[in-house]
């Protein structure tokens, strides 16, 4: 079967890693892993993360039981939402009771062994537990293609046209939208915005991205 995505899973140990791969791959999802090595810092391994072009991330709570390095699980999860917010990622793990005091929204918490058994597997509860990985995915993807072709095509109406004063603004709104889901994208803010006359425009909207910020979470918890 072709993956039809493709997940990051940090967890230091290759053997679980490799586990979750043959797993995963019945239900169209290409697993990968992460390098660690000793004494690797929390951003060495997250521009690792970055680097991987993944749809979702899977963090494994107890990252340092082997001594590899000095952070668990919820530093990962700190800094993948402090980048992108809303990017889905869950903390997928044997050690749940040990995750849940320190990961502040426990419904991306999901205990490995409720889900892939040993023994016999609950087919239904896998199935339940890949479709929310699945709705997680498309979610966020329209999120980012919807103001994705809202930009493109004001930027190019403006090639041809002047935008009204009400384009401009909502142009540089859904740039700013795009960046609070998405830290690493680029703003591609068309010169003649740029002009002095327009930059208290500019300035205004980063209340306006923050308090969106704010609600997209708060809709994101309730779910």
């Amino acid at each position: 079967m072709e993956p039809k995505y493709k997940i990051g899973y940090v967890d230091e140990d290759v053997k679980q890693v490799k586990k979750y791969q043959r797993r995963f791959r019945k239900f169209g999802f290409e697993v990968v892993g992460y390098e660690f090595c000793q004494g690797m810092t929390i951003d060495a391994l997250m521009e690792q993360v970055y680097n991987s072009n993944i749809d979702l991330l899977m963090i494994d709570y107890k990252l340092d039981e082997s001594n590899l390095v000095v952070f668990n699980g919820e530093a990962v999860e700190s800094a993948i939402y402090d980048t992108k917010p809303l990017f889905p990622h869950i903390i997928f793990t044997n050690k749940k009771d040990d995750a849940e005091p320190h990961v502040e929204d426990w419904k991306i918490i999901f205990d490995k062994d409720e889900i892939f058994s040993e023994g016999e597997e609950d087919e239904e509860k896998v199935q339940h537990f890949i479709t929310t990985l699945e709705r997680s995915i498309e979610q966020y993807r329209k999120h980012i293609q919807r103001r994705k072709n809202d930009i493109s095509n004001l930027l190019e109406k403006g090639k041809v046209q002047k935008l009204t004063p009400d384009e401009k603004h909502n142009l540089l709104k859904l740039q700013k939208e795009l960046k609070v889901l998405d830290d690493s994208y680029k703003v591609e803010v068309p010169e003649y915005l740029l002009l002095s006359e327009n930059m208290e425009e500019v300035e205004n909207l980063k209340n306006e991205a923050e308090e969106l910020l704010n609600k997209l979470i708060e809709k994101r918890k309730k779910q």
